[in-house]
């Protein structure tokens, strides 16, 4: 079972309203819902968009709109240029007060599920007058169809928790054990100031820009803290000269850039991937950052604590590479599946009894670290070059040996984290003989585009043959990647990258690090490659 339902109405005017109510029920009922709320930048003239898509099984994300209610004629027109509104449903009445809690009401008519649950769910957020008017609203809305199309009114399953990306992100880094967060608002990282701020235990720092909170969070790093800042493309770089501080000074800390449409201000309440290249060169001086993409929400529970726990482990800068589409879509989350890292603060010391080398040679690149005040734990973080105790030096001996220090550390990443038991990377049936190569939430329209071929191939007795190879760590890349592909480059027949910016720079790191330009693999690369500001849908997939 697969519905996609959608509102559209004004900016400022609850459209959202709708949307959640639904979405809250739907989840307290197991079914799998994923929330998408598209809104413009401009405050006036323009409609904002909460679309639902309510499945059985796995989640998904489709231009077709089964249920389509309008609150206004510019809605359609907006909507019908992006998705397909297969069913309208215009208001038959004006004179209504909350027309979200109407068109609210007309849903559950249109599930099959009884009005008193959608009053149920009032009573919990109002009281009251403003309940009783609530009421009258969701029951006017519940005689809009004289009959249900679906039945939706039994639970499926145990209750589904709902949360959106970013409140993922946030909550679980806490979780984490992560106690400072510094950020300046900037869309579509901004709410996860809202969330982290409420936890009190969690010391929050808004900085004038974006510079301020991305040094004041080394700074958190320098006594102690488990650190992190959140911001988009226009933010991210005014950091970018704190993650070459963060190499050189060995402080580091977890930054986490949610991409928007670029460049410069561009669209900034949508999406895009154009900040790949960005995120892998985020540095000066020859220093690269980890860098980290999550794919779906319960992948990213486990990520939020590695990406603490590299950090510190190594030392070194972590990027957390999200989209706006991941930041703030809504997915109903089953709790179960959700599998924390345990917390690893690295070679954090408590005591120290000897004279103290902050930047002691060792063999993994990786040195001892204390917190300031502790007794015989003097040293100096600088941006110059250094030697063992943090005195600038300018020693070209001793230029050599740091320079292989910092960079030992990332060997040291491969060697420790590209295990049997991590991969920086997934492959969804290996043996498929057409794969799309991806990252972030582009897989959930790859999927269902995908399941539904396979099940037809499955019907007629074929073997699979479309599947998905998708990257979650995009620095130090995973060269077991390039292992495979290799083995298999005569069973493969076509390697398709999908992504959502212009210059295919997913692709242009893959071939690159995996050397698809060889002959061998002539005529077998494709490219599906979006730039309107919109997600990927599964009509797009079109090879």
């Amino acid at each position: 079972m697969k519905i996609a339902i959608g509102f559209s109405w004004a900016a400022g005017t609850g459209v959202n309203t709708s949307g959640m109510l639904l979405w809250e029920l739907l989840c307290s009922k197991w079914y799998t819902v994923l929330g998408d709320k598209e809104y413009a930048s401009i405050i006036k003239g323009d409609n904002n968009d909460f679309f639902l898509y309510v499945s059985d099984s796995h989640p998904f994300i489709t231009k077709k709109i089964d249920h389509f209610f309008p609150f206004d004629d510019y809605s359609i027109t907006k909507n019908e240029k992006i998705y397909d509104l297969k069913k309208i449903h215009k208001l038959k009445k004006t004179d209504i007060k909350y027309k979200n809690v109407y068109f609210f009401g007309a849903t559950l008519k249109l599930l099959g599920i009884p009005c008193e649950e959608g009053e149920t769910l009032l009573a919990k957020y109002f009281k009251d007058d403003i309940l009783a008017v609530n009421v009258d609203c969701v029951r006017k809305g519940y005689a809009y169809f004289s009959t249900s199309k679906y039945d939706l009114s039994q639970n499926a399953g145990p209750e589904k928790v709902f949360m959106f990306g970013n409140e993922i992100i946030g909550k679980w880094a806490i979780a984490s054990w992560m106690d400072f967060y510094a950020a300046y608002p900037m869309t579509p990282a901004s709410s996860l100031i809202e969330v982290i701020t409420e936890k009190k235990d969690v010391i929050f720092y808004q900085g004038e820009d974006e510079i301020a909170c991305s040094i004041a969070m080394l700074w958190a790093k320098f006594t102690g803290k488990r650190a992190m800042t959140g911001t988009s493309g226009g933010g991210f770089a005014l950091m970018t000269e704190s993650i070459s501080f963060s190499n050189q000074a060995e402080l580091w800390g977890v930054y986490v850039l949610s991409q928007r449409d670029g460049p410069s201000t561009g669209t900034p309440t949508y999406t895009g991937q154009s900040d790949i290249n960005y995120a892998l060169n985020a540095s000066f001086g020859d220093t690269f950052p980890i860098v980290l993409a999550p794919s779906s929400y319960e992948d990213w529970y486990a990520l939020i604590g590695k990406a603490l726990n590299r950090s510190d482990q190594y030392q070194h800068p972590v990027i957390v590479l999200l989209d706006k589409q991941y930041s703030e879509s809504y997915l109903s989350v089953d709790k179960t599946k959700l599998i924390a890292e345990k917390i690893n603060r690295g070679k954090l010391q408590i005591t120290w009894s000897e004279w103290y080398k902050r930047y002691e040679l060792t063999a993994d690149g990786i040195s001892p670290v204390i917190i300031p005040w502790t007794e015989n734990g003097e040293f100096i973080a600088t941006s110059y070059e250094h030697d063992e105790y943090g005195a600038t030096s300018e020693d070209p001996i001793n230029k050599q040996l740091m320079n292989n220090k910092r960079f030992k550390k990332l060997d040291t990443f491969v060697q420790q984290e590209f295990t049997k038991d991590f991969y920086g990377y997934e492959i969804i049936n290996p043996e498929a003989k057409i794969f799309f190569v991806t990252f972030g939430m582009n897989r959930l329209a790859l999927e269902d585009y995908i399941q539904a071929k396979e099940t037809r191939n499955k019907a007629k007795g074929l073997p699979p043959k479309y599947w998905i190879i998708v990257i979650k760590v995009f620095q130090p890349l995973d060269m077991r990647l390039k292992e495979f592909l290799d083995a298999n480059v005569k069973q493969i027949k076509k390697l398709i990258f999908v992504e959502m910016n212009y210059s295919g720079q997913l692709q242009a790191l893959i071939t690159n690090k995996c050397l698809l330009n060889d002959k061998k693999w002539n005529n077998k690369i494709g490219n599906i490659r979006k730039v309107t500001s919109y997600p990927i849908f599964a009509e797009e997939i079109i090879i």
